[in-house]
């Protein structure tokens, strides 16, 4: 046996590299999404559990807001 295992622990090790790059971005993408507050909608007017910068997600989708 090899220093670094047999293969099914090297397999084990890259799948665990792997899914730790995976974590690692979508935590910096998720980093980057503004928090919100919930509020009515600037635009649209309806209550809304999440408001970013007072516009609801369907506004921002519709009107290509930020």
């Amino acid at each position: 046996m090899s220093e670094r295992g047999d293969i099914i622990d090297q397999a084990n090790d890259r799948a665990a590299e792997f899914v730790g790059d995976r974590e690692a971005e979508i935590r910096r993408a998720a980093a980057g999404i503004p928090a919100g507050e919930p509020g009515d909608c600037d635009h649209c007017g309806l209550p809304n559990p999440r408001l970013v910068n007072g516009a609801c997600a369907r506004c921002r989708d519709k009107y290509r807001l930020p």
